[in-house]
């Protein structure tokens, strides 16, 4: 059985541990649809610098939107790396020691 699936398994039976991996699973969908967000603003970027504009904004439109958004996804990145911590220093302890 691989390895996650027991850990989901043991949640399942656990309602303390099955909170924390919601808030986490919810917290990971927040980040993957802003990861969506930024790759629409990369793109729009990109066209609007060859056409002058997308979507009825220019360039510099999407620069400024970019630059408030990297903003937010920063520290919604930080929160993830904070809220996986323990999980992290174990990989990291797998892959350097």
């Amino acid at each position: 059985m691989d390895p996650m699936a027991k850990a989901f398994e043991e949640a399942k039976r656990n309602p303390k541990l099955r909170k924390k991996l919601k808030i986490k699973a919810a917290f990971s969908l927040i980040l993957f649809v802003g990861f969506l967000g930024v790759i629409f603003i990369t793109i729009g970027t990109l066209i609007s610098s060859k056409n002058g504009s997308f979507l009825g904004m220019t360039q510099l439109d999407f620069l400024k939107l970019r630059a408030r958004y990297g903003i937010v996804m920063m520290f919604l990145i930080i929160i993830h790396l904070l809220m996986n911590r323990s999980i992290m220093k174990k990989e990291l302890e797998m892959l350097f020691g």
